[in-house]
């Protein structure tokens, strides 16, 4: 019973986390960030580039190879190709 009690506290304490962190986003970028056409052409300007993004998932960095419509391809520091959606994307920083 102990542990139920903690595991019900823990998924609160999740559920307050992100609700917090979409509120901080919502004020913090402008409105205009969230449509996927203005993320694009940043994008595109950073292809070549050592870059580092934030999605819900957790954060990604590599090359940017493509941008395409709704999509980026990243290659890591392992030589994968990762494939990123642009509508999951939170926050974007150039390394290079």
């Amino acid at each position: 019973m102990h542990l139920l009690k903690k595991v019900q506290r823990r998924g609160k304490m999740v559920r307050v986390w992100y609700a917090l962190k979409n509120l901080f986003l919502l004020f913090w970028f402008p409105r205009c960030w969230k449509k996927a056409r203005a993320k694009r052409e940043l994008l595109r300007g950073l292809i070549g580039k050592q870059i580092e993004l934030s999605t819900p998932f957790g954060f990604l960095a590599g090359e940017l190879v493509v941008v395409g419509k709704d999509y980026i391809e990243l290659l890591d520091e392992m030589g994968a190709d990762v494939f990123v959606r642009i509508a999951k994307i939170e926050t974007i920083r150039s390394l290079s």
